[in-house]
């Protein structure tokens, strides 16, 4: 993988930022693995009625546009948080957007909350992102079984990492 682009920032989602958001997923199919409770094609008002259930919605900056997207699912003060949502700009994947702004939201849950622990939810057939999650010291905690909209059944593994992993992690070469 590619390092992320130097001038890669984030900052909070803002309203301007959402019909860019909406052209991250490029199939059903995408929008399913990265929100399962949308429906196709993602529209600006489903991504509006979503942000009064999340929490801390982030997007990843370059060259002033947004290109990455990722928020708090669910949030409980001073126990947990579960990272949502996290999706790329298609045209910028395997450039090291997705870890970029994982890693930013594991910081805000874990060093600027405060939480011992930080979660999330990925399914057995994104090996990109499993295998990124791992590299980030997440590691599964269980698996359920779940049906696709289109009738397959696919594997939903949550994964976790707790703050004293994440401080203790060794630290990137430059």
């Amino acid at each position: 993988m590619m390092h992320a682009p130097a001038a890669l920032t984030h900052r909070p989602l803002a309203d301007a930022d959402i019909p860019a958001v909406c052209r991250f997923p490029r199939t059903a199919e995408e929008l399913y693995f990265l929100f399962p409770r949308a429906v196709w094609p993602l529209t600006p008002d489903q991504v509006r009625a979503s942000l009064a259930l999340r929490r801390d919605p982030t997007v990843a900056v370059l060259d002033g546009r947004p290109v990455g997207y990722a928020n708090f699912a669910t949030f409980e003060d001073g126990r947990t948080a579960n990272i949502g949502n996290v999706s790329v700009d298609p045209s910028l994947r395997r450039r090291g957007i997705a870890e970029y702004l994982v890693r930013a939201m594991i910081d805000r849950a874990l060093v600027h909350h405060g939480l011992p622990e930080v979660t999330l939810y990925c399914f057995n057939t994104n090996t990109p992102a499993l295998l990124l999650y791992a590299k980030l010291g997440m590691a599964p905690v269980s698996l359920e079984g779940r049906v696709t909209p289109w009738g397959e059944p696919i594997a939903l593994f949550k994964l976790r990492l707790d703050r004293r992993s994440w401080a203790s992690r060794p630290t990137r070469a430059a």
